[in-house]
């Protein structure tokens, strides 16, 4: 059973920090992501253009049933009569704002240039979409109405590019794909990461019909430790599931956090592997965590908050960790946590680097900068402390 907590982890509060920052009538733009598309895709091969526009013949196929030599036909991969190759793209190529408006239209590459396709195959009598069909086959975009040229990568020199926003309210453009983890336009990384993604997804789909769950549990540990978002976050799912025997994985990777937006699922998988000795469990955790603040705190520099503006830093989860495992003593009433809550939350105060009374002061109702809602948060540790023991004296005392 997944548990829902009532919290939002501190990725929530830097992921809509960054949203707020865009203008209110300026929508998100649909981006390319390898990951997701790789993940989501029914279909990803890479083709070659042919001499007729939105045609295109298969080179490799890495997933679905496509074979090499096989046709198929997207028009909304058709480009315009006045298209240009990528070669002709205003200079230089890398991702910028490009004010001429090429850039954002699909490209006519030489006959027999490459392209990786991320496809989903539907039958015909489906909604209507802009992808075409060939036969009784209908190619569509990984995001549907995003459109087909975000599930995408046009090659091009060995490099690889693919349509993304230079920023909000800009249109997606056509530039260089150096993205996240792979951080290099190189076809043969983008390639190498491809197949590691769609590997995982195997692998992943293999164990959860693995029929020893002491096993099932360790493979789906090792997945969540990896890189590869969507397989991680499959595996926390199923972890959550599997009672117990997930207890000694969740803390591995509790203790290997590997991505910033896990923290939440984290404790939530936690707590139900713990089951009803989610409240010991959670408490031995938040002391550990205690002497790491106190190993830590006096060694912290005056810049170090911007260490809480990096998702996925040791400071960042070790934070969001803390605030919700008392978050969560709270919610089940653990009174034996409060003295080590109270340790926590005078030790807090005492740390010039780690509280300042001003911080809860301000008023941050109709926003506030980055760095103001961070030392707000930080300040909200102690107001979690102070409402756990308030909320533990009157549970003691019966009133």
């Amino acid at each position: 059973m997944r548990l829902k907590l009532g919290y939002p982890p501190l990725a929530g509060l830097m992921i809509l920090l960054m949203i707020a920052a865009i203008p209110v009538d300026a929508a998100l733009r649909p981006s390319f992501d390898l990951d997701d598309c790789s993940w989501k895709a029914t279909h990803v091969v890479l083709v070659k253009t042919t001499s007729k526009d939105g045609v295109f013949s298969v080179v490799k196929s890495w997933k679905g049933d496509l074979k090499p030599a096989d046709s198929l036909e997207v028009l909304g991969l058709k480009p315009d009569k006045d298209a240009v190759p990528i070669s002709s793209y205003p200079q230089p190529r890398q991702f910028q704002y490009d004010s001429s408006g090429v850039s954002e239209r699909i490209p006519r590459q030489p006959v027999g240039s490459q392209m990786i396709l991320f496809l989903k195959r539907r039958q015909e009598g489906g909604p209507t979409s802009s992808s075409a069909s060939i036969g009784r086959v209908q190619w569509e975009s990984v995001y549907g109405p995003a459109g087909i040229q975000v599930s995408v990568l046009w090659v091009d020199e060995g490099k690889a590019f693919c349509f993304r926003p230079f920023d909000n309210p800009w249109p997606s453009a056509l530039s260089e794909c150096s993205w996240w983890p792979a951080r290099s336009s190189d076809v043969a990384v983008l390639i190498a990461r491809i197949e590691q993604v769609l590997r995982v997804q195997r692998d992943l789909a293999e164990t959860l019909v693995f029929p020893n769950e002491d096993l099932r549990a360790r493979r789906l540990g090792r997945i969540a430790l990896g890189d590869v978002y969507h397989a991680r976050s499959e595996a926390m799912e199923a972890l959550g599931k599997s009672g117990s025997l997930a207890l000694p994985e969740v803390l591995q990777i509790m203790d290997q956090s590997p991505s910033f937006d896990d923290e939440n699922q984290l404790i939530q998988v936690f707590v139900g592997a713990a089951g009803e000795d989610s409240g010991r469990q959670l408490h031995a955790r938040l002391q550990q965590d205690l002497i790491y603040w106190k190993a830590i705190a006096p060694t912290l520099t005056p810049d170090w908050l911007g260490q809480l503006t990096e998702p996925g830093a040791p400071l960042f989860v070790k934070f969001s960790e803390t605030k919700l495992l008392v978050q969560e003593l709270d919610r089940e009433h653990y009174a034996p946590a409060t003295p080590t809550v109270t340790e926590l939350r005078d030790f807090w105060v005492s740390q010039p680097r780690l509280y300042d009374r001003q911080w809860g002061e301000r008023d941050l109702s109709r926003g506030g900068t980055g760095l103001e809602e961070i030392q707000a948060g930080l300040f909200g540790l102690v107001k979690d402390c102070d409402d756990f023991v308030k909320h533990a004296g009157i549970d003691k005392t019966g009133r």
